[in-house]
């Protein structure tokens, strides 16, 4: 816009100012003529749709007349006069093509106009499909078109019988509208060129009035279907719809159609109006046309008046004034500016420049004197300065520290919530301890630490979770060896300190801090907290003590829903899992297995006359039998595997993972180990213990995951069977295996 000239503007002003002018123009002109476009279609339309009414008025017409005759009796049949009063009637109504009385077997007995058979006696309607309907009919029957037998024009026939006092049908009466006559009426009323056609239903051609011959019906009524013939017909209203491209009239695709169904009970007529196209539009057309050339040179003689009132009044005075400007700025002219123009605002501008350029030279001058007092003021305010900038600079460090304390203490509090939700979302304390470990580092700001927790049947604190490189030690300590345990609240060792330092921290550098796990009155650990002698951070904050204590609380809820747990999970006999749990944990490693691709075996296992134990010994006696069992089951299975005790003396093992090869070899050596395995009952050995082990594996031995727990337990009986204290894979039973009996299923 910078290099932009009075010229340019003028102009673009200019093409502004009359674009818009010459937009509306063009709008309505368009406008105008599409509106006009629209009235001209529509008295098409309604021009179509009055020769559908008058159409339909004939037929209501011709129907009251055939009633009013039927209603009269026999209209002289054998009255000699009959024809002639018929020949009247159809002079005064030449819609009529023939007006006709025949009796019950439909041969003529009177008409308006002869109609004979060929051997010259009067003709017989019965054999035109109307007529049994005809004679049926208690209403005036309008049947559909066709060729007259008087002179073969199309004619649409409108029927009823005539009945005697007792309702019998004796004769029927008729009329026959001539449809040529009708088109040739509606095409009298309208231009020249205008057509009138009738077509059937089907798209037949029925009768054609006007400049142009008919179309051929064997060409014209697939293409009036697909144009539109059947949407007439179906809504029975007019529509626009262009003809194109029929061979058999050449013009046609210059023309358009209007058509209009009109239906009389079960029969219907098309009624089809056509002009040229040019002679219906073409007026409209040529307005719009001459109204647009107009709005555009209207629209040119604006732009020439406007650029030349604009030269006139602006650029040439505008011009010349920025050319004195440039001069007197430059010092070659006079300081004073002639009137280059009579318009009030441009003179106004000289005279303002004038008064401005006077006024430079004690501007100049007041400008030169302030430069000399701003030095002065800047030397003095520079000191101010820098003494400002370091109490600024003191001040902002103190509040940089500050905030970084907020910051941190918002984000601790932040971790310290997101570490609660996960502890408190563990299944057990390990996995709470594995949450712990990894999230520390960011609670404590990279010090390093552990974590000791009490462990069921202990009395001292063990090592369950460390981060970073704790100095201190991984060994167990007591509550004596931990001041913040002996005091119940967090402790700070030092060794330069007054303080006094933990046992368990002797020869350990740095600093600690030891923050008791206590819930509900019961110490669960501790934490411990380093960091390096040499680390210029002050001791642990309250609300960072604050933090590990919400810790506590979580590790304190998960430890009792464990604890819970395993009340509801394990069999307080062995203290192995129970028979629920078992259940649970199949459906899981089934899912598992299937999911991953990988076997999953199952083990079941039972004591071999176990019953003896109870009956020889004592109940007690086979206690401790099931317990030793559990425990050398314990020993010898992998935590990966789930050991259960399924009921009574019988066992369940889930081995993940495991072929069929694997589990077999594994169950066979906890059997020889549990044979070795001697338990006391009181004074008396209660001797070897023996077991059968039958083992299924999903999908190598069992293809059908719902069946493999009763697979292993038919391989365990097919074990007792084979006479027990031994191993029997699923895969190696027969065929012909015989079942169990009694004796075995007791064990």
């Amino acid at each position: 816009m910078r290099n932009i000239g009075i010229r340019q503007l003028a102009l673009a002003l200019t093409v502004m100012t009359v674009l818009p002018l010459m937009a509306v123009l063009g709008w309505s002109v368009i406008t105008t003529g599409r509106l006009d476009q629209q009235r001209v279609g529509e008295q098409f339309s309604v021009t179509t749709h009055t020769a559908a009414q008058e159409l339909r008025q004939r037929i209501d017409a011709a129907r009251q007349l055939i009633a009013a005759m039927a209603a009269g009796g026999v209209p002289g049949m054998n009255d000699p006069d009959c024809d002639a009063r018929f020949a009247q009637l159809v002079h005064l109504r030449p819609i009529y093509n023939n007006m006709f009385v025949t009796d019950l077997s439909g041969r003529i007995v009177c008409s308006a106009r002869p109609v004979l058979a060929a051997d010259g006696q009067p003709a017989s309607l019965g054999a035109r499909p109307y007529f049994a309907a005809g004679m049926r009919a208690t209403d005036p029957l309008v049947a559909g078109w066709l060729p007259g037998l008087a002179n073969g024009r199309p004619i649409l026939p409108v029927v009823m019988p005539v009945r005697d006092a007792q309702g019998r049908p004796v004769a029927m009466v008729g009329a026959s509208i001539d449809l040529l006559a009708f088109v040739q009426g509606i095409r009298a009323e309208l231009p020249a060129d205008t057509g009138v056609t009738l077509w059937s239903p089907e798209g037949a051609l029925v009768t054609h009035a006007g400049p142009l011959p008919p179309p051929d019906p064997k060409e014209t009524a697939p293409h009036l279907q697909s144009q539109g013939l059947g949407a007439a017909l179906a809504a029975d209203a007019g529509s626009a719809i262009p003809i194109l491209g029929l061979p058999a009239v050449q013009d046609l695709p210059e023309r358009v159609m209007m058509l209009e169904t009109v239906s009389f009970g079960e029969e219907a007529l098309t009624i089809g109006i056509s002009m040229d196209e040019a002679r219906l539009f073409g007026p409209v057309r040529a307005l719009m046309s001459s109204n647009f050339v107009l709005a555009l040179w209207l629209a040119a003689g604006l732009v020439i008046l406007s650029m030349a009132v604009m030269r006139m009044v602006l650029v040439r005075p505008l011009g010349r004034l920025s050319h004195y400007a440039k001069a007197m700025a430059r010092g070659e002219a006079p300081r004073h500016i002639p009137d280059v123009s009579k318009v009030r605002e441009i003179s106004d501008l000289a005279s303002t420049l004038d008064a401005l350029f006077a006024d430079l030279a004690e501007r100049e001058t007041q400008r030169n004197r302030a430069e000399e007092a701003l030095q002065r003021a800047l030397a003095g305010m520079e000191r101010t300065v820098a003494a400002r900038t370091a109490e600024l600079a003191d001040a902002h460090e103190a509040a940089r520290l500050r905030a970084r304390d907020l910051e941190r203490g918002r984000n601790r509090e932040r971790i310290a919530g997101r570490m609660t939700d996960l502890i408190q979302s563990c299944a057990s304390v390990d996995e709470a301890m594995d949450v712990l470990a990894r999230m520390m580092p960011s609670l404590s700001n990279g010090d390093r630490g552990r974590a000791f927790l009490h462990r069921p049947g202990q009395t001292a604190l063990e090592p369950a979770a460390l981060w970073g490189k704790p100095l201190l030690p991984g060994h167990s300590i007591t509550e004596d060896d931990c001041w913040s345990l002996r005091l119940g609240h967090a402790h700070v060792s030092r060794a330069e300190g007054t303080m006094p330092v933990c046992r368990h921290l002797d020869g350990v550098p740095g600093r600690h801090l030891c923050v008791p796990l206590i819930a509900h009155g019961e110490i669960l650990g501790m934490i411990t907290l380093e960091r390096d002698g040499v680390d210029d951070r002050t001791d642990w904050a309250e609300d960072e003590i604050a933090a590990l204590d919400r810790v506590a609380l979580s590790i304190a809820n998960v430890k009792l829903r464990e604890t819970l747990r395993g009340m509801t999970i394990r069999d307080p006999l062995t203290g192995l899992y129970n028979r629920r749990f078992a259940d649970e944990t199949l459906a899981r490693e089934v899912a598992v297995a299937r999911r991953d691709g990988r076997p999953l075996a199952a083990v079941m296992a039972d004591i071999d006359h176990f019953k003896r134990f109870n009956d020889a010994h004592g109940h007690e006696a086979g206690d401790r039998v099931l317990r030793m069992t559990a425990r050398v089951m314990a020993d010898h299975f992998r935590r990966s595997d789930v050991v259960c005790r399924y009921g009574g003396e019988e066992f369940l093992i889930l081995m993940p993972g495991a072929t069929a090869a694997d589990a077999a070899a594994r169950a066979d050596a906890f059997r020889r180990a549990l044979a070795g395995t001697v338990e006391e009952s009181g004074d008396a050995a209660l001797g070897p213990v023996t077991i059968s082990l039958g083992v299924a594996v999903f999908p190598d031995t069992v293809t059908d995951d719902g069946r493999l727990i009763a697979a292993a337990d038919a391989a365990l009986y097919a074990a007792k069977h084979a006479g027990r204290n031994r191993v029997m894979l699923d895969g190696q039973l027969a065929a012909e295996s015989r079942p169990p009996t009694a004796e075995l299923l007791m064990g």
